[in-house]
Formats: C-alpha cells, structure tokens, sequence
C-alpha cells in the first residue's frame, strides 16, 4: 500500500507540536510551585541520624541531608505540642495556645491563627496530613477542620505504636471520622500506617496541582515498640553504654561538621550516674531498650525510604522540597528501665499499669518502655538536658532541607532559625504570603504571625533569616527562656528539680553547651532580656 501525500505532512505537524511541547513544559514546570513533604520525627536526638553523626543506619535520610542543607542552629518547643503549635501557626507557643480544660491538652491551635495547610489551600495546595496532631483533638480543631483535604491523624500526643489501646483510649482519626481497634489490621503498625496512608494520598493526587505532605511520624516516641523481625537488628551493639556512646557521637557529629562552634565535652556534666556504676541487670535494661529504639529510627528511615522512590519513581522528586526535622531535644523518658537513680521527667505521665515489661516483653504489644536519660544525654551532647528542658538540650533539634534545584548541595547553615519560621517559608514557595491580622475563613479574626521565611537563606541569597533584634521565648513549667542576638537568658531549674532559679546568660554563638554564665557581667542586657520575655513570651 502507498502511503497518501498527507501523511508525512502529519509526521511533520506531530514532530513540530513535540518540539514545542518539550520547550514549553520546563516553562511550565518552573511556573508551577514545587510540592512540599515535611517530615517531623517524634523525640529523636540532635545525634540519631548518620548525617548528624550517628552509628545508626538511616541511608535514605542521610542521603537527603547530604543533598541539602543541613541546619545547626534550628530551634523548637521544648516538647511534642510545643513545636507543632509554632510549625502550624507561624506563631509563639503563648499566643497560638488556645485554652481549653476539655481538650486533651488543655488547649488547642487557637482559630485566631491561620494553620498553615489553610493557607496552602488559598494558594492552590492540595493538602495531605499522616501523623501525629497534637494541637486539638476537639470538634472544628482536627486536621480536617484546619485545611487538609485528607488526613489520617493521631489527634493526640502518644498512642501504642500496634493495634493496642494506650491510657485508655486508641485515638485516631481519618478525615475527621473516629477509628477504633476493629476497625485496622491485626499488623497495624504506627510507622507503617503513616506512610501506607501518605502514599495512597500521594498516588491519587491530581498531577497538575501542588500539594503540601505533612508527615509527623510518632517514632521514635514512647513507647519503643517495633515489629518482630526487627527486634535484634542492633542487638549487643549497645553494651558499652551511655557514656561510651555519648563520646563516640560527639568524635561523629564533629566529622560530618554539625558541632556548632564552641561545641565540646568538656566541661559536659551527666544528669545520669557512669555507665560503670550501674548493676548488670541495669546495664541489660537500659542497652536492650537503645536497641529497639536505634530499630525504630532505622525503621522510620526505611519508611521515608518509601517516600522518597515513589517521589523519584513518579518524576515528582525533583519538584519537591523537603524538609526533615526532629520535634525538640531526646527523650529521657525511663520507663521500664528505671532504677530509681535518675531525675525524673516531670513532663511524663506514669507508666500504664497494665503495661508488661518483663524484659523478654520489651518491644513488643503491651510493653512500655524508653531507652532512659543517659541515652538521651548521649544523643544531644554538647547541648544541656533534653526534651522538657528550655536549655539548649531541649531546644536544638536537628533538621535538613533538600531541594537541589534551590539549595545548595552539601551545606552546613549555622543561621539561628525557629519553628516558627517554617509557615512563612512554604508560603513563600509557594508564591504566597500571609494575609496578616484580620478576617478570614468563616468569620474568623486572625492574628499576623512572628516567624520569618528562610527561603532566601536556603537559597543562598541571605547570610541570616532573623535580624539580631528578632527575639525568641518560651515558658516552661518552671520559668522560662529567651534568645536574641546569640545571647540566651534561662532560669529553669536543672530536671527534676522544681522552682526558678536566678536568671542566666549565655552567649550561645561561643558557648552552645551553656556552660559559662555571664549574667554578672552583663547585668543591663539580662534586664532588657527578661523584660521583653516578660511582655512577650509568658
């Protein structure tokens, strides 16, 4: 058969429209904002990922940080709630607190504040949440309520991480609709289930709108559970002990470059009795417990790992950013393996007693156990205390973000940046900004924000997100804590002691382990400090 005349004038017309089509969709690309994926790790130590100096396998993780920015100086609350209230509110803690004696919390994200997936939703966002809440478990303040499309949320601060309830009560939700234990798999596991439900949200995502992923897994919280066949991936690797650890991550996070200046052991006071002093039977305990909790980071790791090839398998990775952070300091939480020996947390509820932990039960359904302080310290030397604390211990969290189209590859940023700051960085991604004080959604009176974006820092075209009048402060159960300008005033009292002590002052760009008061010599600078925590932080 001849092939009529008007056919090579189609080849010509289809090659012609290929041609322009492959010079218009880069363009296109480029007008269209990136997706962003947030991924939060629950309790995890400046220290636990490879890429901040730990032994503990995470490649998927490391290899993003590596890949990006990774950020020295990221401050947050000094627990779960505290943090998630600045990420959604672009706000302090004390003014995006609404309070309220029937919520879980005694609070909640106040409605005065615009959550940042509402405002992704105003600029074009489709928005998915998988995780841990947090900031209301009432009606009209869950995830579904405040902006994302589709959620599948633990509304509350911690849950068993099987299909078993804790304190009580199970307390998840998808979309809005509560879930009960019948109502997941025999195998439900938290890890698992976070990231099965990201991914079916990621999957059926309309492919020419940008989307927001909130991922705040639970892990590594409390109570350190993980499936069975993951149990004795690091079994004896612990055996040293704390203190051994504590050194070692210390010689690590120094290699790779994430021990601020002024950084150091030296000087380093333990809140937990030496390793060498403690029974055998202590010893089982606490190294056995570090086991499953390295597990459960390397399982986390795994699980972002799923994330990420589905991103790079869809094309979608490289239009994505990614920002990965831990939610404040590591946990000193002793459940299981307390001896009676350590401070306790004073921020923790009491063990569950139906809990089993027997120590052939630990890791598995009915055990609630944590890896103990001395762990936790190893984790967040040369910073003071950890989660709980307003020391830098309990504040300094580790965090990266990668986006190799914008940021620099394989940077450190010492830059001073904050929790709050998050919002208004993905809405300048996102070609948006906040609408300020004023009306908004439903009626609604919002406030403004605090935060700062950092997307001109991330991108190389700022030194600095805050100017060195920007403050930032937090109060806790005793006291309270502002920085500005480098300098840090504090007057918490060390863990597990109550009341105030008198106010200190440390010059954390020389000093980050806070270890040299310098409060009589800059007597005028604690006054001013203290005065504008006094009238804007409390």
């Amino acid at each position: 058969m001849h092939e009529t005349p008007i056919r090579p004038k189609l080849h010509a017309i289809a090659s012609w429209a290929i041609c322009l089509l492959a010079f218009i969709a880069p363009a296109a690309a480029q007008d269209r904002p990136p997706n962003i994926l947030l991924i939060v790790a629950d309790d995890m130590g400046y220290t636990d990922l490879g890429a901040f100096g730990s032994e503990i396998p995470t490649p998927n993780l490391d290899a993003l940080a590596y890949r990006g920015m990774r950020l020295t100086n990221f401050h947050t609350g000094q627990a779960c709630r505290a943090t998630r209230l600045m990420l959604m509110s672009g706000a302090s803690v004390a003014a995006a607190n609404e309070p309220n004696p029937d919520s879980h919390r005694g609070g909640q994200l106040g409605l005065d504040y615009a959550a940042l997936a509402e405002l992704l939703q105003d600029a074009g966002y489709a928005t998915y949440m998988a995780g841990k809440w947090d900031v209301g478990d009432l009606p009209g303040y869950a995830p579904n309520a405040r902006g994302f499309d589709r959620s599948f949320a633990l509304l509350r601060g911690s849950a068993a991480h099987f299909a078993e309830p804790l304190f009580g009560n199970f307390a998840f939700h998808e979309d809005g609709a509560v879930l009960r234990l019948e109502d997941v798999p025999e195998d439900f596991y938290t890890t698992d289930a976070f990231t099965d439900k990201m991914l079916g949200y990621l999957r059926s995502a309309d492919s020419e709108i940008p989307w927001f992923a909130y991922l705040p897994y639970t892990a590594p919280h409390w109570p350190l559970q993980l499936p069975e066949e993951w149990l004795d991936r690091h079994a004896g690797r612990y055996d040293a002990g704390y203190d051994a650890l504590r050194e070692s991550r210390f010689i690590r996070a120094s290699a790779v470059g994430v021990i601020p200046s002024g950084g150091t052991l030296d000087g380093f006071e333990p809140v937990v009795d030496p390793w060498s002093e403690l029974s055998a039977d202590e010893q089982r305990r606490y190294a056995r417990a570090q086991e499953i909790y390295a597990g459960m980071v390397e399982y986390l790791d795994m699980s972002v790992g799923r994330v990420i090839d589905y991103l790079d398998e869809s094309g979608e990775l490289d239009d994505t950013v990614v920002v990965f952070m831990t939610d404040h300091g590591a946990s000193p939480g002793e459940y299981g393996v307390d001896t009676g020996r350590v401070r306790p947390d004073r921020n923790a509820p009491a063990l569950p007693p139906d809990a089993d932990n027997r120590f052939e039960n630990f890791g598995r359904p009915g055990s609630f156990i944590d890896h103990g302080r001395g762990f936790g310290e190893a984790a967040t030397a040369p910073f003071k205390y950890q989660k709980g604390d307003l020391t830098e211990g309990g504040l300094r969290a580790a965090a990266f973000i990668h986006f190799p189209r914008r940021v620099p590859e394989d940077r450190i940023s010492d830059a001073f940046i904050t929790a709050m700051d998050i919002l208004p960085t993905f809405l300048e991604i996102a070609g948006s900004t906040h609408p300020g004080a004023g009306p908004y959604r439903g009626g609604r009176d919002i406030n403004d924000i605090t935060g700062r974006s950092a997307w001109s820092h991330f991108t190389d075209r700022a030194e600095q997100v805050h100017a060195p009048t920007d403050a930032f402060g937090l109060t806790g159960r005793d006291g309270g804590a502002l920085i500005r300008g480098g300098y840090k005033i504090i007057n918490t009292p060390p863990p597990g002691i109550d009341g105030t002590r008198p106010w200190r002052l440390y010059n954390l760009e020389d000093d980050p382990g806070e270890q040299r008061d310098l409060a009589d010599e800059h007597a005028d600078l604690v006054a001013e400090l203290v005065a504008e925590w006094e009238a804007n932080w409390r």
